[in-house]
């Protein structure tokens, strides 16, 4: 299994609306990306974002990274500010 790890600046979005967007855009659409298996989204700190979604193999992580590069806006008022792809060693 691989992972996305995405970093994102929430800066020019309100909170309930950027968590509206979240919850009915954001994860229905990952949810259907090839290989999903789960994701995890973390509230925000300081403006600041972080999710891990977690694929069945490297191909498909890679896939879901190419469609959030740094410097992206893959959501209104969210600029992508890390985005890593990385083998899952360890899970419980």
């Amino acid at each position: 299994m691989y992972a996305v790890l995405l970093e994102v600046d929430l800066s020019g979005t309100e909170r309930e609306e950027g968590l509206k967007n979240l919850r009915e855009t954001v994860v229905p659409r990952v949810k259907q990306a090839p290989g999903f298996q789960s994701g995890t989204w973390l509230g925000p700190v300081a403006g600041k974002g972080l999710s891990v979604v977690v694929f069945d193999g490297e191909e498909n992580a890679q896939a879901m990274a190419a469609m959030v590069a740094v410097g992206s806006n893959p959501s209104p008022g969210v600029t992508v500010e890390r985005c890593e792809v990385r083998e899952v060693v360890a899970s419980a």
